[in-house]
């Protein structure tokens, strides 16, 4: 061990070895100044059947990031089924950006660029905030095609099998059943599965990144 000086004089004993796994000392003993700090967060809408994949990734990049000099914290926020939003704070900008730069990180984060469709945001301070992407930033276009080519087959299903069994009852009588059905396959089997397994498209803007 040995022994620094923090500020006021104080002694502040330094484990041996701390400083080659740790970082630079004055990161243990000058706290970062709170409105330096630098937060980087990434979302990333995942691909069906890559959620195991993203599971392992996220481990190992959590991994990476608590060794790298300035890291004071990591956050992961599930806002549906692969739909992540991943936090991460450092001392500072330049930590922040050094970590990003690095060629470890930057080959880590280009194998989750395979499955899924990123956005990454930074800024600094104590208190920050950030526009998330979410299914409203969906591409109404996008949204419209997807949607559209998913209800017709099945509205066309639906209206032959009424018109079949009610084909002497008045149009009012049998648009009731085929509404009702449609619009409960509509909420309960095919927006959620359409919208899971097409958001990472849906989501994409012209630069391939998730749009807000």
């Amino acid at each position: 061990m040995k022994a620094a000086f923090g500020q006021h004089g104080t002694a502040v004993i330094i484990p041996a070895g701390w400083q080659r796994h740790h970082g630079a000392a004055r990161s243990f003993l000058m706290p970062a100044d709170p409105d330096q700090t630098a937060t980087i967060i990434t979302s990333r809408a995942i691909r069906v059947g890559h959620e195991e994949d993203f599971e392992r990734w996220v481990s190992e990049l959590n991994r990476l990031a608590r060794t790298a000099p300035g890291y004071r914290a990591a956050i992961r926020l599930g806002q549906t089924a692969g739909f992540q939003h991943l936090l991460f704070r450092f001392d500072d900008q330049d930590a922040a950006e050094a970590w990003q730069a690095d060629k470890t990180i930057r080959a880590h984060v280009a194998v989750a660029d395979g499955y899924s469709t990123a956005l990454r945001q930074m800024s600094k301070g104590d208190g920050v905030a950030f526009e998330l992407p979410s299914d409203a930033s969906a591409s109404k276009w996008k949204r419209f095609v997807t949607t559209w080519l998913t209800v017709f087959p099945v509205l066309l299903v639906i209206s032959l099998a009424v018109r079949t069994v009610l084909k002497d009852a008045p149009l009012p009588l049998q648009l009731l059943p085929s509404s009702l059905i449609l619009t409960a396959t509509l909420q309960w089997i095919i927006l959620p599965r359409l919208q899971r397994y097409t958001r990472f498209w849906l989501l994409q803007d012209g630069s391939g990144r998730l749009q807000t």
